[in-house]
């Protein structure tokens, strides 16, 4: 599993090849919906996993407009299916979602904004479950109030 991880990651998500970028990372995101019932605390799943949202997380870097949006779209899927990793990794995702937020395309900020709803979904359920706290959201929180995008603003604040 892991090679089939990182030949998607290297040769199609980082591809020169605008299609092949799509691909992978709709292709990772299956990925992860295929190890949504493997153990956990297993290291090589974890290690898996761990792949997989920073493949597609590399993605929504990416200089594509379409790209970006299917990043989107998978990221919405690896965080549906393994809400853990969304937890365990949450100020990664709040730092490309605000990137995603502010995107040029309406597209892709249409996409931030269905990831955005999903991903709260899973921290206050973490929250509520005490698998997070929302003390450690602060600092970060408190960095962007004050920056002059609307959108990035209105994020922090919702």
């Amino acid at each position: 599993i892991r090679a089939i991880l990182l030949l998607l990651s290297d040769d199609y998500v980082r591809s020169t090849s605008e299609d092949a970028r799509k691909g992978g990372v709709v292709a990772l995101a299956a990925c992860a919906i295929g190890l949504k019932k493997a153990r956990e605390n297993v290291p090589p799943v974890q290690e898996c996993r761990d792949l997989i949202l920073a493949s597609v997380v590399h993605a929504c870097q990416d200089h594509s407009q379409r790209v970006r949006y299917y990043a989107t779209e998978s990221l919405f899927n690896v965080v549906k299916v393994i809400p853990a990793l969304a937890v365990q990794h949450f100020f990664i995702l709040f730092e490309i979602l605000r990137s995603l937020y502010a995107d040029v395309d309406v597209d892709v900020r249409s996409g931030a904004e269905l990831l955005d709803k999903k991903l709260k979904e899973v921290i206050v359920g973490a929250i509520n479950s005490g698998s997070f706290t929302a003390d450690a959201c602060v600092p970060i929180f408190a960095r962007f109030v004050h920056m002059r995008n609307k959108a990035t603003k209105r994020l922090t604040l919702t």
